[in-house]
């Protein structure tokens, strides 16, 4: 090919217009950065019917809409927890009596969030939200009753006796220790700097959800608290799920029962190797107490990944997992029946079974395969989004039930999501880790998409895990 001599001074026109476009680039960005709303409170969308033109539209929920709280503190005092906390680290024997403090300790400050969600506020009990959640549809977004994001629609049959779909919708909030590390987080929230995110000891991020299923559906959820959202129903995002650029369906007032509430503590004398403790409580109507915050039974803890056991030849007996305790003797079956890889914990919202799996060995999975845990699953907090939730070569992943690619359990591939990484340390080397928090993972993204950054790969919808 013959090499074109061009003129100077076409040489320095060419390089003005170049820096030119680069610099209007820059602007744009910079202007729809500035045209989003990083601390809106919610999607947009609120709980009022269709009215007659000229007409006022017609209120459907009489309570308050949830206000998130942005305002973190500077300073906060050290952890209470850490100061009543067994030091020392966990063991399968020494995790229930964790486990049951660790719970009596958030009582206070949330129990009135899962029985009376109305009565309850961030501001007053001293919690705190997350920015960059609010932009999305029907489907996503923070919603606007109880500030609320949608996890994925699990499929008929995925529950033993419930043979419709079923949808999650989660809270998230910090304590004011974490709140610390997210004031410096988003400084400038045009531009976090992911580079400071460590918690500090004691910080404690709590997560509660409820389901779509009714009593009569799935008597599990019988007495439990009933929440409301304003989102699509159930079936209506299933069969949307299952129909490539089906317009996205309506939201309703949607009632849920209470099922899940996870505590989450950076305890690094608990968990030497990762730093994190993440405890599970699930819903037990047969449990003794007088509301549905007694009868939330712990399912268990994990503060490690277990890596020695994952390393293992899958066809090799496993030994019991040293590093997560579960609640066999107590915990509901609906909830044991949704553990994770090899038993390890994972909540029944949290999706660790999959089923269409193809692995890529070309070898096809009958029925489904246990492919999570809490851990290995935040574990791929890091930006940019550069690994599945799940072992999967794929970034993103389909709706469930859909086919998905999974790496061989237990060959060296898979068992890169099953290691004990302190929360500074990338799965992926080259990114940034994010301590083992999913939310600022997205939202991070969100900052990033909203300034037309490269760096944002992650899924537009987030489906809480």
């Amino acid at each position: 090919m013959p090499t074109i001599a061009w003129p100077g001074g076409v040489v320095r026109r060419v390089r003005r217009w170049t820096a030119l476009l680069t610099a209007c680039a820059a602007a744009c960005a910079a202007s729809a950065a500035l045209a989003a709303d990083p601390f809106a409170a919610n999607n947009g969308l609120y709980p009022v019917a269709a009215a007659a033109p000229g007409q006022p539209a017609r209120l459907l929920w009489s309570g308050p809409l949830r206000v998130p709280n942005f305002d973190y503190p500077a300073e906060a005092p050290p952890s209470a927890w850490l100061a009543k906390a067994p030091r020392q680290p966990l063991t399968v024997a020494s995790a229930p009596d964790y486990v049951r403090r660790l719970k009596a300790f958030v009582e206070p400050s949330l129990r009135r969030l899962i029985e009376d969600p109305s009565g309850w506020s961030p501001q007053a009990a001293g919690w705190y939200d997350m920015p960059w959640q609010a932009e999305g549809d029907a489907l996503s977004g923070r919603e606007a009753i109880l500030g609320s994001y949608s996890g994925q629609v699990l499929s008929p049959g995925t529950f033993h006796g419930l043979d419709v779909p079923l949808q999650n919708h989660t809270v998230i909030y910090y304590d004011r220790l974490a709140a610390t590390m997210l004031k410096r987080l988003w400084a400038n929230p045009y531009r976090p700097n992911p580079g400071v995110v460590d918690f500090p000891e004691g910080s404690m991020v709590i997560k509660a959800g409820a389901v779509t299923a009714t009593p009569e559906q799935w008597p599990v959820v019988a007495g439990s608290a009933q929440w409301h959202v304003w989102r699509p129903s159930a079936q209506a995002a299933f069969d949307a799920s299952r129909q490539p650029g089906a317009p996205v369906p309506a939201p309703q007032l949607v009632p849920l029962r209470v099922l899940q509430f996870d505590v989450i503590v950076k305890d690094s004398v608990a968990a030497p190797q990762t730093g994190w403790v993440f405890a599970t409580y699930v819903y037990h109507a047969q449990a003794p107490g007088k509301g549905t915050w007694d009868k939330l039974v712990p399912l268990g803890a994990q503060w490690g990944n277990d890596p020695q056991i994952a390393a293992l030849p899958a066809s090799t007996p496993l030994p019991p997992l040293t590093e997560t305790w579960i609640h066999r003797e107590g915990a509901p079956a609906y909830a044991l029946a949704q553990l994770g890889w090899g038993g390890r914990l994972s909540g029944p919202i949290d999706v660790a079974k999959r089923h269409g799996v193809i692995y890529t060995d070309g070898q096809p999975r009958t029925g489904t395969q246990r492919a999570s845990s809490c851990m290995s699953c935040h574990g791929t907090a890091q930006t940019p989004f550069m690994a599945n939730l799940y072992p999967s070569p794929n970034r993103a992943f389909p709706p469930d039930g859909g086919t998905f690619l999974l790496y061989p359990p237990g060959s060296a591939d898979w068992n890169r999501w099953f290691q004990n990484r302190n929360g500074r340390t990338p799965q992926t080397p080259g990114a940034v880790a994010l301590d083992y928090d999913m939310l600022i993972m997205f939202a991070v993204g969100a900052a990033e998409a909203a300034a037309g950054g490269l760096a944002h790969t992650a899924p537009r919808r987030l489906r809480v895990h």
